[in-house]
C-alpha cells in the first residue's frame, strides 16, 4: 500500500515537472524527473526482492 502510495506522488511531481519543463524550457526540470524516475526503479527493484526473499522463508 505504501509503494502504491509513493508511485501515485511519484507520478503527481512527474507531472508537475513535465509542465515545469514545457513553459520554461529549463533542463532542471528533466534532471529531478530523471532522478525520480531512477528511484523509483531501484525502489521498485527493492521491493520485488522483498517479495521474492519473503516467498523464500515463508515456505
Amino acid at each position: 500500500m505504501v509503494f502504491r502510495l509513493i508511485l501515485v506522488l511519484a507520478l503527481i511531481v512527474l507531472a508537475g515537472l513535465a509542465l515545469a519543463w514545457m513553459f520554461t524550457k529549463d533542463k532542471k526540470y528533466l534532471r529531478i524527473a530523471g532522478r525520480i524516475v531512477r528511484f523509483l526503479v531501484v525502489l521498485g527493484v527493492v521491493m520485488a526482492l522483498v517479495f521474492v526473499a519473503e516467498r523464500l522463508v515463508l515456505r
